[in-house]
């Protein structure tokens, strides 16, 4: 909680007087496919829990940062391959480990850090210049269904 949702609180707070000065701009934050979808396979209360409020976090500051043309908004991913999984996977299991996800995603593979980077790049980008306050999952397809 203390990294998740107090950590996107005030790095948007932080963000919010440089933006004003702008005259407006986006925030993109990071929530997660787990805060929408409980996942039997991969047991996540705190997380999902935290990253719920990212969600929720994302929606409330959308609305109060609207009339000063700051636009919020939210990627939630599923699996994606990031150095996380070496904090608790040994680094020769990891790719068994991403590749027995692969079938998760209707897709069929995990997510790289260049399907995330895309998603930030387009709501940072003018291209979603009357969009605030949504959840876009960047996720192969999990939230519409699995295999």
């Amino acid at each position: 909680m203390a990294i998740d949702d107090k950590g996107t609180f005030f790095a948007s707070q932080a963000a919010v007087p440089a933006l004003r000065a702008r005259g407006g701009g986006a925030i993109v934050n990071i929530g997660s496919m787990w805060a929408s979808q409980a996942v039997a396979a991969t047991p996540s209360s705190a997380y999902s829990a935290a990253k719920a409020g990212v969600h929720a976090l994302t929606k409330n500051l959308a609305m109060e940062l609207a009339p000063l043309q700051i636009r919020v908004n939210t990627l939630a991913p599923a699996v994606v391959d990031t150095p996380v999984y070496r904090a608790f996977v040994p680094e020769a299991d990891i790719p068994k480990v991403l590749a027995s996800f692969d079938a998760f995603h209707p897709l069929g593979r995990v997510g790289t850090t260049a399907d995330v980077v895309g998603a930030v790049l387009f709501f940072a980008g003018e291209g979603a210049r009357w969009i605030t306050g949504t959840v876009l999952p960047v996720d192969g397809g999990v939230m519409a269904g699995r295999v």
